[in-house]
C-alpha cells in the first residue's frame, strides 16, 4: 500500500473513532473536530521535525515508520544526495578547468558584469602584474589604466583585440580581447605579441629600406635605357626591341617599388591622425578621367556621384584607393563592357561602389584578394602590368580611414568593390544626383 493510501485510512480511522465516541455523548460534530485537531497537530509536529532535520538540528523523520512524512524525508534525502554528487562533479570539473587555464601561456581573467576581477591565472598575474588574492574584486580599469584599454572596455564592441604596452613590463606589447560568455560574465584574454610586432617592424623596415635602396639604381638604369632609345644611330636599330623590353620592365619595377613604399607608409599607423576635408566628388571625377585614358575607348564608364560630397581624410591615400579600384575594373573588363562608379548614403554609412562587367572572380579567391602579391591569374596579371599590391593598398588605406572594403563577384558576370565610410567621416552628403550619366571612354 502506498504512503498516501495509508495516510487516508489513518485519517478515516481517527475520525471514525473520535466521531463514534462523541456520538455516544450526543455530539458527533465535536468529535470530528477533535479528531481533525489531533491529526493537524500531529502533522504540524512532523513539519517542525522536518524543518529541524533540514537545518541540521534534528533527526531524520523515518524512525522505521512508513508514513507520508517518512516518504517526504526519503525524497529529500535522495535529492540531497544527487545534489552532493552534482557538486562533487562540478567541483572536479572546476579544478580541472583551473589547472588547464593555469597552464595556458595566455593570460586569462574572469570579469563580472561590472568589470570586476573574479579570477585570474598565473599567466595573467605575470603579464599584468596582478596579485592574488588582493586584486580579486578590484575594478579591472583600476589595474590596467592604459587609455586605449579603458576606451575599449567602455565601448562594448569586443570583436577585435586592443594592443597596449604593458605597464608592468614596458618592453612587452600585449594584445587584450574581451569575450562575453554566460550570464553577464566576460573573459579577458591577454597574449604577449612582442615577438610578432618586432618581426612586423623588421619586415616593414626591410621592405622600406630595400625599396629606397633599389629606387636609385633603377632610376639610373631607366635613364640610360631612355637615352639609348632616343639615339638615332643605325647601329643601335637592332637593339630597339631589347631596349623597349628593358624600358617596360624597368617601368614595372618602378611601379612595384612605388607600391611597396606606399604600403610601408600606410603600415606606419593604423589610423589617419591628420584629417582634412576632401572634396570626394572632385577627386572621383579626376580618378575617372585617368581611368578613361587607361581604357583607350574600349570600355564605357558610367558615373553617378553625389554633389557636393566632402569626406574627412587624406586626399592622396583616398586617390590611391579609387585609382586602384578603377584601373583593376578596367583591366579585367573585356572590350565592349562597362565599369560603374556610384556613391550613396546607405543607412549611416557612405558607400562608394566600383562595379564592372568583367570576367569575375571565383568564390575561393575572394578571402585572399587583399593579400600582398596574391593574384587570381598570375599570367594575366603580369600581362596587364599588375604588381599584386593594388588591393592590399586599398585595404590598408581604407582601414586608416576607419572604412571597410566589401567584395562581391561572380564568374563571367562581374565584380563589385564597395567602400564603406562611417557617418562621422562624412561632412557633406546630399541626395544622390545623376552627374553625367554614361561616359564613353
Amino acid at each position: 500500500m502506498s504512503p498516501w493510501n495509508r495516510e487516508f485510512w489513518r485519517l478515516a480511522l481517527l475520525l471514525a473513532v473520535t466521531g463514534g465516541m462523541a456520538a455516544l455523548a450526543g455530539e458527533p460534530a465535536w468529535g470530528l473536530c477533535a479528531g481533525l485537531a489531533v491529526y493537524l497537530s500531529w502533522h504540524l509536529w512532523q513539519l517542525r521535525r522536518l524543518e529541524l532535520w533540514l537545518a541540521g538540528r534534528g533527526k531524520r523523520l523515518n524512525d522505521g515508520r512508513q508514513d507520508i512524512w517518512a516518504e517526504v524525508a526519503a525524497q529529500v534525502l535522495r535529492i540531497k544526495r544527487r545534489s552532493q554528487k552534482r557538486k562533487r562533479r562540478l567541483s572536479l570539473i572546476l579544478k580541472q578547468f583551473l589547472r588547464s587555464t593555469a597552464a595556458l601561456p595566455d593570460g586569462t581573467v574572469v570579469l563580472s558584469a561590472d568589470s570586476r576581477i573574479v579570477w585570474f591565472n598565473q599567466s595573467a598575474q605575470r603579464l599584468l602584474g596582478l596579485r592574488a588574492p588582493q586584486d580579486n574584486g578590484q575594478w579591472v580599469a583600476n589595474l590596467i589604466r592604459t587609455p586605449a584599454f579603458i576606451r575599449y572596455l567602455d565601448s562594448g564592441n569586443y570583436d577585435e583585440a586592443v594592443e597596449i604596452i604593458s605597464s608592468h613590463m614596458p618592453e612587452c606589447t600585449l594584445s587584450l580581447q574581451i569575450i562575453p560568455y554566460g550570464e553577464d560574465q566576460r573573459l579577458l584574454v591577454i597574449r604577449d605579441v612582442t615577438r610578432e610586432r618586432r618581426l612586423d617592424r623588421v619586415r616593414k623596415d626591410f621592405v622600406a629600406n630595400a625599396s629606397h635602396e633599389l629606387r636609385t639604381p633603377l632610376t639610373v638604369l631607366s635613364g640610360y635605357v631612355e637615352t639609348l632609345l632616343g639615339e638615332a644611330e643605325e647601329e643601335l636599330a637592332s637593339w630597339s626591341a631589347p631596349l623597349a623590353a628593358m624600358r617596360e620592365q624597368t617601368a614595372r619595377m618602378e611601379q612595384l617599388l612605388s607600391d611597396l613604399l606606399l604600403l610601408s607608409h600606410l603600415d606606419e599607423s593604423p589610423r589617419v591622425m591628420l584629417l582634412r576635408p576632401v572634396d570626394l566628388a572632385a577627386l572621383l571625377r579626376r580618378c575617372c578621367a585617368e581611368a578613361s585614358r587607361l581604357a583607350a575607348g574600349q570600355v564605357t564608364l558610367q558615373v553617378k556621384i553625389a554633389e557636393p560630397l566632402v569626406l574627412r581624410g587624406v586626399e592622396s591615400e583616398l586617390r590611391s584607393v579609387f585609382d586602384n579600384l578603377l584601373s583593376n575594373a578596367i583591366k579585367y573588363t573585356v572590350p565592349g563592357g562597362a565599369v560603374h562608379l556610384e556613391t550613396a548614403m546607405v543607412g549611416e554609412e557612405l558607400e562608394v561602389v566600383v562595379a564592372d562587367t568583367g570576367i569575375g572572380i571565383a568564390p575561393e579567391h575572394l578571402p585572399r584578394l587583399t593579400e600582398r602579391f596574391y593574384r587570381v591569374d598570375s599570367g594575366r596579371a603580369r600581362e596587364q602590368g599588375g604588381t599584386g599590391l593594388g588591393l592590399a593598398i586599398v585595404k590598408h588605406a581604407l582601414q586608416r580611414h576607419e572604412a571597410q572594403l566589401m567584395i562581391e563577384s561572380r564568374l563571367g558576370i562581374g565584380s563589385r568593390f564597395i567602400c564603406r565610410f562611417p557617418r562621422d567621416r562624412v561632412l557633406e552628403a546630399p541626395g544622390l544626383s545623376d552627374c553625367g550619366g554614361s561616359i564613353p571612354v
